[in-house]
């Protein structure tokens, strides 16, 4: 009887778990569409600028600066291969692609993330955390306008690539071994990165890329519809928006546009996954410790540092 009603105990503390994560779930969700998160206002703005995970401030730091450094690179190197392969005088063509605007942005948001993190770092006395900040700078603003552009629209290009660009478009341009990685290594890089920074991320944040894609989608058509031409003297970018072909167009925008949403979507819930590991690893429990003071304590207190594998530190 013993064992038998040990087992019982042990279900039931597991169903009440499962129940308890279940409901937390759905209260975060429905929480998620509160008129409110439509802004860019944040209670914790020092998310923005810190990892999710307890590592020393000036690592991560170095870890931003190193990630635009190499984006940088990037994007020089693929100017200068389709320049001098295709584009030739026209280098302003390269701009014509949904496809560069998106990793533009990607560009842009590394290198204004690694500028806010280094003035962010280098002016906190200690870590930066919620004391840093009284509220929301326009600057981390900008950064997360940026960062939801740049992360949205990497998932929507590499999507649409590999669902049917690549298929159904055997451009040259399209074809190259520099345009698969920048179709594929956007994504990778996006997702990597969301796993290490602290940044959050909103679902009703999708209208911005959705703007973005409206954005591009007008000025696409106009610039094709008053005649101009990109390579081959072609008057389309894909053939999938070929504006000779309204209705098949208008259908791609579209499907673009739910693309958008879904990847917000995907954003989002690989923001709650990094959570939920954090959560999981540090403490047993979302929200025991704000994120900041800990990552202070564990990679700043020689104290804890000291501490052995089985030690924790009491917190109450």
């Amino acid at each position: 009887m013993t064992k038998y009603g040990s087992d019982v105990r042990g279900r039931m503390e597991e169903e009440r778990s499962i129940s308890a994560d279940h409901n937390r779930c759905c209260e975060s969700l429905v929480q998620e569409f509160k008129p409110d998160y439509i802004g860019l206002e944040y209670e914790n703005p020092a998310d923005l600028v810190t990892p999710q995970w307890p590592i020393n401030h000036k690592g991560y730091a170095v870890y931003r600066v190193t990630v635009a450094v190499l984006m940088v690179g990037w994007i020089v190197a693929d100017l200068m291969y389709e320049s001098q392969k295709f584009y030739h005088d026209r280098i302003w063509l390269y701009l014509v692609y949904a496809t560069n605007w998106s990793f533009v942005l990607l560009v842009l948001s590394t290198c204004f993330h690694a500028v806010c993190v280094m003035f962010y770092t280098t002016r906190a006395a200690s870590c930066v955390d919620r004391q840093s900040f009284e509220k929301m700078p326009p600057s981390l603003k900008l950064q997360w306008v940026l960062q939801n552009l740049g992360y949205n629209s990497a998932i929507v290009v590499t999507i649409s690539y590999w669902s049917f660009i690549a298929f159904l478009d055997h451009t040259a341009i399209l074809m190259t071994d520099m345009s698969r990685l920048k179709h594929t290594l956007n994504t990778v890089f996006v997702i990597f990165d969301l796993m290490i920074s602290a940044t959050p991320i909103r679902i009703l944040h999708m209208f911005i890329p959705v703007m973005l894609g409206s954005i591009y989608s007008l000025f696409n058509a106009l610039y094709f519809l008053n005649n101009g031409t990109i390579l081959e003297g072609r008057h389309y970018a894909y053939n999938v928006l070929n504006w000779d072909h309204p209705q098949e167009a208008i259908i791609t925008c579209m499907l673009c546009m739910i693309e958008s949403v879904l990847s917000q979507i995907i954003l989002y819930e690989l923001y709650k996954f990094r959570r939920w590991i954090y959560s999981k690893t540090f403490f047993g429990r979302e929200n025991d410790l704000p994120y900041s003071e800990m990552q202070s304590i564990m990679t700043e207190t020689p104290k804890y540092s000291a501490m052995g594998k089985d030690q924790q530190p009491d917190f109450s």
